[in-house]
């Protein structure tokens, strides 16, 4: 008898991992790799990249594949991908902004907003009809509280008003001036400036250890930043998702408890929402979602997200980094 499989796939904008699993959800194998060309290509160009990875991972077809996608920022996108993918590789397919897994990840305990916080932060949630609500995730430039760029964004600025005030004693100075090489504050600015986002987001871990040692600059850019996240829910909310609690993922809050502890207690204070971090793989969401249904009376899977609507149905969203 031929074994069967289901295959889930979180299609990131860096990187796509894919988990092969047995129907009831028990990890087979794990592959990641680079995401390519993934954000410049259509659907069927997805659909053909994404089957091409899982049929070089299966030795026959899935019975059935669940995929977060970054970049199917509305209902329709994502159901123009899961109408190509399931053209291209006959099989039942459902897909879902990644920022969705978080919820299909930890399926347990109701109905509830996604909150990624990583290199870039957004929000998701679901209204009683079932569209897609995103909030946040609009860039380094403007947005993404609380994120890695957001949180250097914000100390930095910080910083320079401090400067202003002759306030020039904050730790966190000298501690950036140590990591990134640069002689004054300007220099640091400058090095913002004129070089990738990605770049200076990866001084984020000098800023949250700054806050920890009581910088003022350091400590008021991860505290707006809980501010900030909590918002973003509370506009969700605001808009009619139909949420009783928020599932946090992606490397900065898992990797940094002052922030979600300060999230926590907000959440818990302004909306009256429990907040749970997840701390596993988000690609564990998309093999949920592949994962077939049980039969009546036995199932103890609950609050999967609903698949997208057809084209046309409401939702639509924005695009960022993870």
């Amino acid at each position: 008898m031929e074994t069967q499989y289901i295959v889930g796939v979180d299609a990131g904008g860096t990187k796509t991992r894919l988990r092969l699993a047995t129907p009831q959800g028990d990890t087979l194998e794990d592959v990641t790799h680079p995401a390519g060309d993934w954000t410049n290509l259509d659907s069927r160009g997805k659909a053909v990249a994404l089957g091409a990875s899982i049929r070089a991972l299966t030795r026959s077809p899935p019975i059935a594949v669940g995929i977060g996608a970054h970049g199917c920022d509305s209902d329709t996108e994502c159901a123009e991908l899961r109408t190509a993918m399931e053209a291209e590789l006959a099989v039942p397919v459902r897909v879902v902004n990644d920022a969705f897994l978080l919820e299909a990840a930890v399926p347990v305990g109701g109905p509830a907003a996604g909150l990624v916080v990583g290199t870039g932060s957004i929000a998701v949630a679901r209204d009683t009809s079932g569209g897609s609500l995103y909030a946040g995730g609009w860039g380094w430039l403007v947005g993404d509280p609380g994120s890695a760029w957001g949180t250097v964004r914000d100390a930095v600025g910080a910083l320079t008003r401090a400067h202003d005030r002759a306030h020039t004693d904050d730790p966190l100075l000298p501690a950036l001036l140590a990591h990134t090489g640069a002689r004054s504050l300007r220099d640091v600015v400058g090095t913002m400036q004129s070089t990738p986002p990605r770049s200076w987001a990866r001084w984020a871990p000098t800023v949250f250890d700054a806050a920890e040692a009581g910088s003022p600059a350091a400590r008021t850019a991860v505290l707006t930043g809980a501010d900030d996240l909590t918002t973003l829910v509370g506009h969700l909310v605001t808009r009619g998702a139909d949420i009783t609690r928020v599932v946090a993922g992606g490397s900065v809050i898992v990797g940094r408890p002052p922030l979600a502890e300060a999230l926590r207690d907000r959440l818990r204070e302004r909306l009256g929402l429990p907040l749970t971090v997840y701390t596993g793989e988000p690609v564990a969401g998309a093999v949920h979602l592949a994962t077939p249904p049980e039969p009546p009376g036995t199932s103890t899977r609950t609050n999967t997200p609903p698949e997208h609507p057809a084209p046309g149905a409401p939702g639509g969203g924005r695009r960022t980094t993870r």
